[in-house]
C-alpha cells in the first residue's frame, strides 16, 4: 500500500500531475480492484459515520418528556399524598399507557428507517484497470478516477483532470444559485470554498457537460461531511403541536392555581377548617387537570402513523404526523419515480409521415436511408455505454439510443471509430442540445439531438426523402406541431440533426439538416394513479 498523507490538505493548490502522483493513480488507468479494496480498508468506506442509534432505554425516557406528563406527575404525587390512592394509581396507568404507545410506535418506525438505509444505494461510474465500471458509491476510495456527466450527483469531493464546458450546481454548499463553470488550473493558497473552481464536492450535481475527476477526500473528511457534523450537534426545535401543549400546561397550571386560590379565600371567609380548605383546594386542582389529554393526543398521532404504515410510508417520530397533516403541495420527480425508466423507441416521425417504430421494415428506400441517419446520429451524438456483457452505462435515454443503433443492424463502437469524435458541445438545460463534431475523412461531421424546438432553430434544411427541402417558417411549425401531437400521447420527442462541412468550426451547431424525430415511451409505474389519488 501506498504512504498517502489523508486527508490530503489543499488539493486545490497542486499540478494535476503532481497531485495524481501523490495519489498514487493514473488518468486514464485509475486503481486496481486490489489497490482500491486496499484503500478501503484503510480509508474506510465513502459514507457518512452512522449516528449513535438511542438506545431502548433512552426513547422510552423521552416519552415522558412532555409538559402535560409534568403536570400529571405532580397531581399523581399530591393525590398520594392526600391519600387518594385510586386517583394516584389511575394517573400512573394513563402516563404508562401513553409512554407505551409512543415508545412502540417510534421503536418500529426505527427499524424500519434502518431496513430503508439498506436499500438505499447510489452508483458512479468509474476507471478501474483502464475499464469503466460502475461501482456503488459507497465503494469509491482516494485516487479513484470518476466519469460525470449531466444529471450526476457528486460522489465525494475530488480535483477536476478533464473538462467539458462542466457546469456544477453547489447550493447546497454555497447557497450560490447560479451554476458554477468549472476550470483545471490550480489555484492558490487560501481560495474560499466558493471560488475552488477546479474542484467538485460531494452532494453537488452536474447540470451541464461532463469530465474526469480524481477523488481526494471521501465520507465524514468531505465539505458536506463536515455540515453534517455541524447538524448532528444541532439543537432540535419542538414541533407547533409540542409547543401548543407547552402553552396549554402552562396556561392549565395557572387557571388551577387561581381557582384554588379563590376557593380557599372563599373558604376561610366562610370559617371553613384549614386543613379542609388545604385538602379541598389541592383536590379541586387535581380535578381540574385533564388527565386524558396526553393519551388522547398520543392516539390520534399513532392511528395517523399507523395509516401512513399501510400506506408504505414511514414516519420517523410521532410528532411528525401533525407535519404531514399540514402539507398541502408534493413536488415530485417524474422520471423513475412515476415512471419505470425503461425508456425505448416508440415512433419515427418523418416529413410526411409518422410510424409504429415496430413496423419500420414497412419503410419506403428513401425513409430507410433517413432512418439510416437517425441511426448513426444516435450512435455519435452518445455518451453512454452498453459493453459486451450487457452493463449499461449513462442516461437511460441515450441507453435507448444504443439499443435503436443495434436493433436496426449496426454497431455503436464501429460507427464511433469510423468517425472519430473531435469535439462536443454537451447537453444543458439552457441550450436543451446536445452537438458532436467528428472527423470523417477529408470533411467533418455534426451530429446533434435535442428538443423539437431548439434543434429547428439551428436548423435551414430538413429530410424529405430523396432531396433537402429548404425549412421555412411555415415547415417549422409544421414539425413542431407533429412533435406536440407525439407528446399528446404521452411521448418523450427528440429531433435529430446533422451536417457535413468541409472546415472545422469553433461553434459547429448552426445550419444543421433536420433528419427526423424519434418519440420515446417510458410507462408510467402501475401504483402511480392510487398514489397520486
Amino acid at each position: 500500500m501506498k504512504d498517502i498523507n489523508y486527508p490530503l490538505q489543499i488539493p486545490y493548490t497542486y499540478k494535476t500531475e503532481t497531485l495524481l502522483e501523490k495519489l498514487y493513480t493514473k488518468p486514464n488507468v485509475g486503481l486496481s480492484d486490489t489497490e482500491a479494496k486496499e484503500r478501503n480498508t484503510i480509508f474506510g468506506l465513502n459514507s457518512f459515520k452512522a449516528r449513535k442509534k438511542k438506545s431502548l432505554f433512552k426513547i422510552f425516557t423521552e416519552q415522558f418528556k412532555n409538559p402535560i406528563v409534568a403536570l400529571l406527575g405532580v397531581a399523581c404525587l399530591i393525590a398520594f399524598l392526600l391519600g387518594d390512592v385510586a386517583e394516584g394509581i389511575a394517573i400512573i396507568v394513563v402516563i404508562l399507557i401513553n409512554a407505551f404507545v409512543g415508545f412502540f410506535m417510534e421503536v418500529q418506525a426505527m427499524n424500519s428507517m434502518d431496513a430503508l438505509q439498506n436499500l438505499d444505494k447510489s452508483f458512479s461510474r468509474v476507471l478501474r484497470n483502464g475499464k469503466t465500471s460502475e461501482i456503488n458509491s459507497e465503494e469509491i476510495t482516494v485516487g479513484d478516477i470518476v466519469l460525470i456527466e449531466a444529471g450526476d450527483v457528486i460522489p465525494a469531493d475530488g480535483r477536476m483532470l478533464e473538462i467539458n464546458q462542466l457546469e456544477i450546481n453547489e447550493s447546497a454548499l454555497t447557497g450560490e444559485s447560479l451554476p458554477v463553470m468549472k476550470t483545471i488550473e490550480n489555484l492558490p493558497d487560501q481560495t474560499p470554498l466558493a471560488d475552488q473552481t477546479n474542484m467538485v464536492f460531494k452532494g453537488t450535481s452536474v447540470v451541464k457537460g461532463n469530465g474526469k475527476v480524481v477523488i481526494t477526500t471521501i465520507s465524514d473528511h468531505t465539505e458536506l461531511g463536515k455540515i453534517s457534523k455541524l447538524v448532528e450537534s444541532a439543537e432540535t426545535n419542538s414541533t407547533p403541536l409540542e409547543k401548543k401543549l407547552e402553552q396549554l400546561t402552562k396556561k392549565l397550571i395557572w387557571i388551577t392555581l387561581v381557582i384554588a386560590v379563590i376557593f380557599f379565600i372563599n373558604g376561610a371567609i366562610q370559617g371553613k377548617s384549614f386543613f379542609l380548605i388545604i385538602e379541598t383546594a389541592i383536590a379541586l386542582a387535581i380535578a381540574a387537570i385533564p388527565e386524558g389529554l396526553p393519551i388522547v393526543a398520543t392516539v390520534a398521532l399513532a392511528y395517523g402513523m399507523l395509516r401512513m404504515a399501510r400506506k408504505n410510508a414511514i414516519v420517523k417520530k410521532l410528532t411528525s404526523v401533525e407535519t404531514l397533516g399540514g402539507t398541502n403541495i408534493i413536488f415530485t420527480d417524474k422520471t423513475g419515480t412515476l415512471t419505470e425508466n425503461k425508456i425505448f423507441v416508440s415512433n419515427l416521425l418523418f416529413f410526411d409521415e409518422n410510424i409504429n417504430y415496430e413496423e419500420r421494415e414497412k419503410l419506403s428506400d428513401n425513409k430507410k436511408d433517413i432512418l439510416k441517419k437517425l441511426v448513426q446520429i444516435s450512435a455519435l451524438c452518445n455518451n453512454a455505454e452498453i459493453t459486451d456483457d450487457h452493463k449499461e452505462f449513462g442516461d437511460p435515454l441515450e441507453v435507448a439510443l444504443l439499443k435503436f443503433v443495434t436493433e436496426n443492424n449496426a454497431h455503436p463502437a464501429a460507427i464511433k471509430a469510423a468517425f472519430p469524435r473531435i469535439a462536443e458541445e454537451p447537453f444543458s438545460s439552457e441550450t436543451k442540445i446536445m452537438c458532436t463534431l467528428h472527423g470523417s475523412g477529408n470533411q467533418f461531421y455534426v451530429a446533434a439531438k435535442g428538443s423539437v424546438e431548439d434543434i429547428i432553430k439551428k436548423c435551414n434544411g430538413f429530410e424529405n426523402g430523396e432531396t433537402t427541402e429548404i425549412l421555412d417558417a411555415t415547415k417549422r411549425n409544421e414539425w413542431i406541431e407533429k412533435a406536440e401531437t407525439l407528446s399528446g400521447e404521452g411521448l418523450r420527442v427528440l429531433a435529430f440533426a446533422y451536417k457535413i462541412a468541409d472546415q472545422k468550426e469553433a461553434h459547429f451547431s448552426h445550419n444543421l439538416i433536420l433528419a427526423g424525430l424519434i418519440g420515446f415511451l417510458d410507462p408510467p409505474r402501475e401504483d402511480v394513479p392510487p398514489a397520486v389519488q
